[in-house]
This record gives C-alpha cells, sequence and structure tokens, in this order.
C-alpha cells in the first residue's frame, strides 16, 4: 500500500488560511455589533454637544411683579444657531416652575415673554433662568440667568 498524505506545507499553509479566515469572520462581526453602534451613538451625543456650545442665550430684562403673579423676560439669542425654542424657569424662594416656549427664534433675534407664576408654589422669585432649544433638546449647560428686579407691573 501506497499511501500518501498532504505535505506539511500545505498543511501549514491551510492552517494558516483557515486561521485569517476565522479571525476575519469573528472582527466583522465583533464590528457590526459592538463598533458601529456605539460609534453612532457617540456621533450623536458629540453633535449634539457641539450644537449647545453654539446656542447662546443672554437675558437682556427680566421683572418680576411685587405680588410675585407675573415675570417678564427679554432676552437675545446670541448664539450661531437657530433655537427651536427656550425653556423658562423661575426659581423662588419656595420652589421653582417652568415654562416651555416653542417659538423658533433666529440668531440675533430678540424675545419677549410675560408669564403668569404659581406663587404660592413658587414663593418670592430670586432668579430667572432661560435655557436654549435645539431640535435635539434642551442645551441646559448654557442657560441665561438673571435676578429680576422687583416693580408694580411687569409690561
Amino acid at each position: 500500500m501506497n499511501k500518501r498524505g498532504i505535505s506539511p506545507l500545505i498543511a501549514s499553509v491551510l492552517l494558516i488560511a483557515f486561521t485569517v479566515t476565522l479571525f476575519l469572520i469573528i472582527s466583522s462581526w465583533v464590528q457590526r455589533s459592538v463598533v458601529d453602534p456605539g460609534l453612532k451613538e457617540g456621533e450623536e451625543k458629540i453633535a449634539k454637544t457641539l450644537d449647545c456650545l453654539s446656542a447662546k442665550v443672554k437675558i437682556d430684562s427680566a421683572c418680576a411683579q411685587n405680588d410675585n403673579k407675573k415675570i417678564s423676560v427679554t432676552f437675545d439669542n446670541d448664539g450661531d444657531v437657530a433655537l427651536a425654542g427656550v425653556s423658562i424657569r423661575v426659581i423662588g424662594s419656595i420652589g421653582a416652575q417652568s415654562f416651555d416656549k416653542a417659538d423658533a427664534v433666529q440668531p440675533l433675534e430678540r424675545k419677549k415673554y410675560l408669564e403668569n407664576i404659581d406663587n404660592a408654589a413658587v414663593g418670592t422669585i430670586t432668579e430667572i433662568e432661560v435655557y436654549p432649544k435645539l431640535g435635539s433638546g434642551v442645551c441646559r449647560s448654557s442657560p441665561g440667568t438673571k435676578k429680576p428686579t422687583a416693580t408694580v407691573a411687569c409690561t
């Protein structure tokens, strides 16, 4: 009987080819199921952060009526991007109250809002904050803040 097997050289080449193929299959699977979703999520967070860095609100004037039932706030969009709206937060000695406004505010545009306050929930108004809102959400890192001036009537 003359039995012949494959040569050691061919066996080594086949073993290396099998190992490389297996590595490529596993790395491709890891790329699709682990790396790509993580990169996409990271991209979205970075894009939102960069947009929020371009959104700036500067409060020009803030007024609270002496009876703490109304506030008036005037602000400018000092950022480079158009805002989808703003979130106004009134902070008082007892608590806080928020108002969401969906009016678009273009760069360098001025807006004014007059709001009724629940003074039983807020108390004496100490500060007014204006947070810019973009399509991706509220930018909490860059609010405009101001202590309101007390007057008889806000207009």
